[in-house]
This record gives structure tokens, C-alpha cells and sequence, in this order.
């Protein structure tokens, strides 16, 4: 029986991949079966994204472009995006009211995918959890950073269930919900580039080990100082080397030092004993200091940056031969399917891994408020975090790999119609350290970076259009098949019965289903007298944009006359475009005055026609020494300053029955040094 694993993926040519959605995939696999085996040749179908050895030295891994990219087109094929997985309550402090030692944090241990985190509210999406990041795959982790070079813009997730239900399927709460982080072209990029994503400035100060790598002001600085040094260089002001096209040695009677000297200068500057973030963002050679110089030291980093396509098809791999779609695999969700034919033994895509030392950092514990502080009680494990399910593991080993490649997360389970595996990676050594395979467990505990690659490679040919399946281990299949026989779907009486004690029955509990806030985008706000009569699922709260600074010196410098205050909403409640949100209760809703109508045009008059009422409730106010509590009434409040978002801990995620195993590494290639459980 086929059976869930999280995601999959599908092959097949550009057209194929457009039949495959709108025709399902039982009339794709019978349609795969004509195409011919050559449809996916390079010339007709060349490979969008390529993974290779990065042009920044000991950056590792590097993406880039196999085609042209037009600025504000999405990258990759048929513009699917990236999945992500959030990681909860990893901050959690230590110390037990009882003198118990508490579980490792992210705070005093190293979480392996520290650096390849992104904040929630970064991704769009609010917080699941009291301590919540992301983990993204794909564009989110593979390519680097470059200030001088940014090319690569990404966007928010998407929330979606994949079709599953805490209602009627064992899969609900076994695959992340956050899915198709799209990235495009911030600028125009040929092919051969290195793609870079913005990290921000702080993934690199507020981290050891990255103290000399230059930020987006560091080029600033280093523009600066070529201007000086190239009035002693060259002799010529900005505005003439702006207009010098032939920068090679084009020089003028001006120049100061002969070419021996200038040489010898450069490479003392270089080699200055006191390194800075701004030096290092100076041309190393001498050539590249005249053309920077003259053009700019943009123009000599991208230069730096290509790679040739005839290196990428030889060195690099193809990320290209994948693309995600709902699975074939029944409460699978979303699954990978190929793009194109994958011959007997053909890459179906490369995998580089994290490697997790410690199981227990996988753990989500109960936990409880002490003295200000949620601290946390490893004696009482809750859960597993939900990225668990897109993990290699050993049952004799403590050790965990996590791919984060492009699309990969997606490939589902077949214990027997698989037509894919998993091996090591073959001709990529710049990365792939196969001396890892003899330390043990315990000293890959301090290999804090990345160094092991898996390949999926295709054990029969694949055809365009079909998903991409391996086996996930009989221990995996055992446990499925367990929960399945086990799994019992919620009910609107017992739907509060979520993971942590956050959650906890009330007399709404049974009123309503479970649905998530995102699926009330575009609706009218009930009123808090609609909600009597037709309540919204238990697991939604409002929050509004106000700024209670605003107008309101005067009211906090008298006394307390009335139980409320009350004003009309204004633009700069965004408090200069700082949006503070706070909980509020939506009281009336009525039509948009004309008066407003200058303001507001008509296509958004008729998105959102409606203007609201809200209450902002035990608001604190301190007279003298003495803190009062009020009401505020805020009035005209508009539908985008109203926030609709998900209790904390209420996501399928978080129900007690979700599924958690990690996929098995097989015996023949797991290293017998990492077996630190026999």
C-alpha cells in the first residue's frame, strides 16, 4: 500500500508539468510513457539552476543561474517556491524551579541550522509558538550572500494543509503547512551568475567567525578610498573615469607613480596588518583595483562571480529536475515529480546535508512560567519538531542529516515502487569531506558547518511527469502503519486537545471547526455581537493597529472621568510605518463615509468597503504613582489595520497525534563510526 511521507516531486517537460496539474497525475504517467527519452536534452530543455563551488573562497556550495533571468522574474521552473518548517521554543531557559537540569537550548548549544534561520515574522507568517523561527530549504539556504552582489529576492510562504485535515487524515500535523517561498530577479542575470540573497547585515555582526566579512556599508567605505587612491593611482577625477570605456591601461600624463610602484603599493595596502570589513571589500589584484577604479567595484565583482556554462555542466549539479505537486501518496499532501527523463543512474537531484549530533535537540518539552521565564523540563517531552519528518537517521545512531536542497523535502515513500535512492555524492570533494565518515558521533558534534552531501539517484528511468519515490525504511512503514491503525480524527468536543497545556477546553470548543485565520482573508470582520450567533473558530484573535501615544497626551494627564476614551484611527497609528499591533475587540462595522472617498480609490473601496469599530481593552494608565486601567474606542478603524491571526500552539503542528519518524539511512552506506548506540 503507498503510504504518507510529507512531499513529492514530479519529471517532465514544461508543457507535461502543465497537464500534470490540470489532468492529475494518473493520465500524466500514462501520457510519460510517449515521450521520448531525449525530451529532456539539453539544447531543448537546458537546466535552470545549477548547485557548484562557490566564486566567494571557502563559501562552499554556491546557486547558480543556468539560463538568463529577466529582473522581477520568479526563479526556477514553473514558478514554484521553496518549503519551510518552523522550529519552536528552542530559546526556552534552563534553569528549573526544582534544581532539575533543563534540556539544550539554542541558547547555550549549537542548533544546527542557527545560520540557516529565518524569523516568522521575516516570512510573513505570525508566530506558532511563544518561540518560533524557520527553517527554509532550497533559496533560503543554499545560496550566499553578497552585499556588493544582490540578486535574488524572496518573498513570504504560503500556509496550506495540502488538502489534509485533523478531520480525516492521519497525515494532518506530519507535513509542514509552509510551502512556495518564491524568490525572483532583483536585477537582470545572465546565465552563469552566482545568485545571492540578502542575509542582512546582522547574520553577519552578531555572529563569531564572520568579523571580516564585508556588509552592505563596508562598500560604501571601500568606494570611497578607491576615489582617494585613484587621484594617486591614475591622476583623474570621478567624472572622468566614469566616462573612460577602455579602463585596461588607458592612464594619462597625470599619473603619479610609475606602474612598478602602484603594484607595490596596492599589495602593501592588502596585506596591512589591521584588517577591516571595508578592506576586504577592495579588489585583491592590482587589474581589478584599475577597472574598479574606473568602473566601480560592482563591475569587478560580478565579473568574479560567473561561472562559465560549460563549467557548471561539468562541475556543478542540476537542481532543475524537480518540481513539487499534491502527491499521488494518500495523506502524503504535497509530493516531487521530475521535469524532465531521468535515465537508470541519472542525478534526480543533489542534497546537501546538516548533521544534527544529538537527538534530544529535536525535542519539544513541556515547560512552565517561572519568575518572568517559560523554562522547560526535558523529564517531559512532548512532541518532535515537525522537521524531524524530512530527516536521514540511523536506529544505532544518535546522529540526524537534514538535505535542505532545492525541492528535495518533497520526495515521498514507497516501500516498493520506489524509483529513486539515496547514495553519497560522487565528483563534488570540494564540499563533500568523505573523512567524515571515520569521526565519530561525537566529534561531528563540533563540526559546526555543513561538509556531507547525498545524491537521489534514479534506480529505473524516469519519465517527465512522474514523482519521485524512495524508500524511507521499514522502521518508517512500520511506524506509519501503527499510527494509521491508531490514529483517531478530532472532534469538535475534544479539538482543544492539542500538544501543550496553553490550550485548553471552553464552552466554544464544540461551536465551531477548526480553521485557519489565512482562509478569512478578503471576508467582512463579524462584530463581537455577530460572533454570538456565528463564532469564529476558537483559535482565532484580532490584533489592530494603533498607536496609543497618539493624541492622547492630555487624557493621560487627567484624571479618570469615564471608563473609555474614545477617537477616531489615523494613518499615524502605523507610528511612521512601525506597525504596532495589539489585541483588540472588533465592536461595529459600517460602510466608508464619502468623506473618504478622495482618499481611497475605488478598487479598494470595493475589496475592503467597510470601515470598524474596535476596543482596546485594560489599556494602562499611570497617574502619579498609581496605575488606572481603561477602555480605548478606536472608530473609522480600516480593514487593513486589522490583524486576523492564529492562537499560538492551535496549528495542526501541535495536535498530540501527529506523526513523527525520521527516514532511514540505509546500512550499506551509513558509516559504522557514527553508530554510537550499539
Amino acid at each position: 500500500m503507498a503510504v504518507f511521507d510529507g512531499l513529492g516531486v514530479y519529471s517532465s517537460t514544461m508543457i507535461m508539468v502543465i497537464s500534470c496539474s490540470i489532468l492529475q497525475t494518473t493520465l500524466c504517467a500514462n501520457n510519460a510513457e510517449t515521450i521520448s527519452e531525449n525530451s529532456g536534452d539539453v539544447d531543448s530543455d537546458p537546466c535552470m539552476l545549477y548547485i557548484a563551488e562557490s566564486t566567494i573562497n571557502n563559501a562552499g556550495i554556491g546557486m547558480f543561474a543556468g539560463v538568463d533571468f529577466r529582473k522581477n522574474q520568479l526563479i526556477g521552473r514553473d514558478n514554484w517556491g521553496d518549503a519551510a518548517f518552523s522550529t519552536v521554543d528552542l530559546n526556552w531557559h534552563n534553569s528549573l524551579p526544582n534544581g532539575q537540569r533543563a534540556s539544550k537550548s539554542r541558547g547555550d548549544y549549537h542548533w544546527p541550522l542557527v545560520n540557516y534561520d529565518w524569523t516568522s515574522s521575516g516570512l510573513g507568517v505570525r508566530d506558532d509558538a511563544a518561540d518560533a523561527s524557520m527553517t527554509v530549504t532550497g533559496f533560503g539556504a543554499v545560496p550566499n550572500c553578497h552585499f556588493s552582489l544582490l540578486n535574488v529576492k524572496e518573498h513570504h510562504v504560503m500556509y496550506d494543509l495540502a488538502g489534509l485535515s485533523r478531520y480525516d487524515s492521519p497525515g494532518s500535523g506530519a507535513i509542514t503547512p509552509f510551502f512556495n517561498r518564491t524568490s525572483t530577479a532583483r536585477k537582470d542575470i545572465a546565465a552563469g551568475s552566482e545568485l545571492f540573497v540578502n542575509y542582512g547585515s546582522k547574520w553577519f555582526t552578531g555572529r563569531d567567525g564572520f568579523d571580516l566579512v564585508p556588509v552592505k556599508d563596508s562598500y560604501t567605505k571601500a568606494g570611497e578610498f578607491l576615489d582617494n587612491y585613484g587621484l594617486l593611482l591614475l591622476g583623474m577625477p570621478r567624472d572622468e573615469k566614469n566616462s573612460d570605456n577602455d579602463w585596461k591601461y588607458k592612464l594619462t600624463e597625470s599619473v603619479l607613480l610609475k606602474e612598478d610602484a602602484r603594484r607595490d603599493f596596492w599589495n602593501m595596502i592588502k596585506s596591512f596588518p589591521y584588517p577591516s570589513r571595508a578592506r576586504q571589500a577592495l579588489p585583491t589584484s592590482y587589474k581589478d583595483v584599475v577597472k574598479a577604479i574606473l568602473k566601480g567595484i560592482d563591475t569587478v565583482e560580478v565579473d568574479n562571480s560567473m561561472r562559465s556554462l560549460e563549467y557548471l555542466k561539468q562541475f556543478g549539479k542540476c537542481v532543475d529536475n524537480i518540481i513539487p505537486g499534491n502527491s499521488t501518496i494518500p495523506h502524503a499532501g504535497r509530493g516531487a515529480f521530475a521535469t524532465r527523463f531521468i535515465p537508470k543512474g541519472g542525478l534526480v537531484a543533489p542534497a546537501p546535508l546538516l548533521h544534527f549530533a544529538d537527538k534530544s535537540t529535536i525535542n519539544i518539552y513541556n515547560g512552565t512560567r517561572f519568575k518572568g521565564k517559560y523554562v522547560k523540563n526535558e523529564t517531559d517531552v512532548l512532541s518532535k519538531q515537525i522537521i524531524l519528518n524530512y530527516m536521514f537517521g540511523h536506529p544505532n545512531s544518535t546522529l540526524h542529516l537534514f538535505p535542505y536542497s532545492h525541492h528535495v523535502a518533497y520526495i515521498n515513500h514507497h516501500s516498493t515502487k520506489f524509483n529513486a535512492k539515496v547514495q553519497w555524492a560522487a565528483d563534488f570533494s570540494f564540499y563533500h569531506r568523505e573523512e567524515l565518515f571515520n569521526q565519530s558521533v561525537e566529534m561531528l558534534e563540533n563540526q559546526i558547518t555543513a561538509g556531507l552531501m547525498l545524491e537521489y539517484i534514479a534506480v529505473r528511468n524516469i519519465h517527465p511527469g512522474e514523482e519521485i519515490l524512495i524508500d524511507y525504511g521499514d522502521a518508517w512503514q512500520h511506524a506509519w502503519d501503527k499510527h494509521v491503525e491508531s490514529w483517531t480524527p478530532a472532534t469538535l468536543e475534544n479539538d482543544f486537545n492539542n500538544l501543550t497545556y496553553w490550550t485548553k477546553p471552553s464552552e466554544e470548543a464544540a461551536k465551531t471547526r477548526f480553521k485557519r485565520a489565512e482562509m478569512y482573508n478578503n471576508i467582512p470582520i463579524k462584530t463581537m455581537e455577530e460572533q454570538k450567533l456565528d463564532p469564529y473558530p476558537r483559535n482565532i484573535e484580532f490584533e489592530c493597529y494603533v498607536n496609543l501615544e497618539i493624541g492622547i497626551g492630555p487624557y493621560f494627564e487627567a484624571p479618570k472621568t469615564t471608563p473609555f476614551y474614545k477617537r477616531d484611527w489615523v494613518d499615524s497609528d502605523m507610528v511612521d510605518g512601525k506597525k504596532i499591533s495589539r489585541k483588540c475587540n472588533i465592536t461595529g462595522r459600517f460602510d466608508i463615509p464619502e468623506v473618504y472617498f478622495d482618499d481611497i480609490n475605488q478598487e479598494d473601496r470595493d475589496h475592503h468597503p467597510f470601515f470598524y469599530t474596535v476596543e482596546l481593552n485594560n489599556v494602562r494608565k499611570k497617574q502619579g504613582k498609581k496605575l488606572i486601567y481603561e477602555n480605548h474606542v478606536i472608530t473609522e478603524v480600516p480593514y487593513d489595520a486589522i490583524l486576523m491571526f492564529n492562537t499560538k500552539y492551535s496549528s495542526d503542528t501541535f495536535l498530540k497525534n501527529a506523526f513523527r519518524h525520521e527516514m532511514r539511512l540505509p546500512n550499506d552506506i551509513f558509516p559504522t563510526a557514527w553508530m554510537n548506540l550499539l
